[in-house]
């Protein structure tokens, strides 16, 4: 075995240890941040970081492709390494473009004109924390833009029907229920994501509606310029799942 060839197997195996290095950096980063090691803006940072080791790899890996065919040696692991700095590129590269993909916001509300409003999590918010209040002028058109598809529900239920149903599909969810006030239709809980642990405050309105109820939903991060299309996501889900329980 020449040294160009032990070489371009050594570029090899970097390739493909700087692709799992690169997918599993923003595991730890959530990880970390999670258990308090570090400020969430570190372990966000991981993901593009990750894409910059992934992306090494795979140039990396291209070029011991391309050496290592031209003297005749053989591509697997070449080809293992740079396809798997691909696969981890692309992928940590569209996390990395929800950021420009999505509108800066944190607050998203089926109705813009008249969103649902708090009672009770303005309690569990800290100062620094992300206020609630939803501010139409400013949000509404980017919410618009982004989001169209973010609107109202009205379910052919009367409005104790209809609570029940949304209330289950809430705790159905994972959420945790901070309000719930059958009285005046309304719900508030507490969602948390998977990885990084954010909580994010709902609150869920109901009001009768010709024959019928009209839902509401209001999601907010509490942490965050933006929220990655996380409360749209999460109010469209809470939508999907009320229309489809029996």
């Amino acid at each position: 075995m020449t040294n160009s060839s032990s070489t371009m197997k050594a570029l090899a195996l970097t390739s493909m240890v700087l692709g799992l290095l690169g997918i599993f950096a923003p595991i730890v980063g959530a990880v970390g941040s999670r258990g308090g090691l570090w400020d969430f803006a570190v372990g966000l940072l991981m993901t593009p970081i990750g894409l910059v080791i992934a992306l090494v790899g795979l140039l990396l890996g291209v070029f011991a492709l391309i050496r290592l065919r031209k003297i005749g040696e053989r591509l697997v692991l070449a080809a293992h390494g740079a396809g798997l700095s691909l696969f981890v590129s692309l992928y940590l590269a569209s996390l990395v473009a929800q950021v420009f993909l999505v509108p800066p916001i944190y607050n998203v509300s089926t109705d813009i004109d008249d969103p649902p409003r708090f009672v009770h999590a303005h309690s569990l918010r800290a100062e620094h924390e992300n206020p609630l209040e939803y501010d139409s002028e400013v949000i509404g058109p980017l919410q618009r833009e982004g989001y169209p598809q973010v609107k109202p529900l009205i379910l052919e239920l009367a409005p104790q029907e209809a609570y029940a149903r949304v209330k289950q599909v809430l705790l159905d969810m994972g959420m945790e229920l901070t309000r719930d006030d059958p009285a005046t239709g309304e719900i508030e809980a507490v969602a948390s994501t998977f990885w990084f642990e954010f909580k994010d405050d709902v609150i869920v309105r109901l009001r009768e509606f010709e024959d019928g109820t009209r839902l509401d939903l209001r999601s907010v991060s509490r942490i965050g310029v933006s929220d990655l299309g996380a409360n749209a996501d999460r109010i469209m889900e809470v939508l999907k799942r009320v229309q489809e329980a029996a």
